[in-house]
């Protein structure tokens, strides 16, 4: 059963991977993502989901003591629902043009 939580620490090399050495003395394997690997040998704060052990995938990850950065997720039935009004517009537009000519 996987929880959201949020974690702070230094996130190091190890032989499995990446890992988030925790302020609490617990250990993480890290998800190894671009997003993680910028952070190796910072300090860092971690908010994601706990996976089986002691496995964690990063849903956000940033520099200790600076605040949480925004997430900007956009979601694709937001996309095609903008793509299909717009091409309504467009085709109703275009519709009344050429009657008018």
């Amino acid at each position: 059963m996987s929880s959201t939580a949020h974690l702070t620490g230094i996130v190091e090399r190890s032989a499995n991977g990446l890992v988030l050495r925790a302020d609490d003395g617990g250990s993480w394997e890290l998800d190894n993502t671009r997003q993680v690997r910028k952070f190796i040998g910072s300090r860092v704060e971690v908010v994601g989901e706990r996976s089986g052990f002691n496995g964690f995938a990063c849903d956000q990850i940033w520099p200790a003591g600076q605040p949480r950065p925004s997430v900007f997720k956009l979601r694709l039935e937001f996309l095609l629902a903008a793509a299909f009004v717009a091409y309504g517009l467009y085709a109703t537009v275009g519709g009344v043009v050429s009657v008018l000519r």
